[in-house]
């Protein structure tokens, strides 16, 4: 693991679970280790990320305004996906509650599309 890449035998549970802990840390290169060169992140559908650069941009700006923290309220799978239902909070942006959809090959998330709308205070 010294290279920074996991070795492929994570589960996609496993792999989920380490980036939404490194997304709480504000743990950028931990983060970023847990996904795919290739990687897409679609928002709504559309998409708002290709590759792992375009994430190191986005989550680098995120985790520096201010803390974040995500909370899983359920989390479900299906062969290479991973539901998740999770709420966000930080002072730097309003709260959401969104579903989160992981999809995991070879112990990497290739794959991120989020389905979410504001929470209401």
């Amino acid at each position: 693991m010294s290279s920074g890449r996991f070795s492929g035998t994570a589960s996609p549970e496993e792999a989920v679970e380490r980036q939404f802990d490194a997304y709480n840390r504000q743990a950028l290169e931990e983060f970023l280790a847990c996904f795919a060169d290739s990687v897409e992140l679609l928002v709504d559908g559309v998409t708002a990320a290709s590759g792992k650069e375009a994430l190191r941009e986005i989550y680098g700006r995120q985790f520096a305004q201010a803390p974040v923290k995500a909370t899983s309220l359920a989390r479900l799978r299906q062969g290479e996906w991973i539901v998740d239902h999770e709420r966000i909070d930080g002072p730097a942006l309003p709260s959401m509650s969104v579903l989160a959809l992981y999809r995991v090959r070879d112990g990497l998330i290739d794959q991120v599309q989020f389905l979410g709308q504001q929470v209401e205070a």
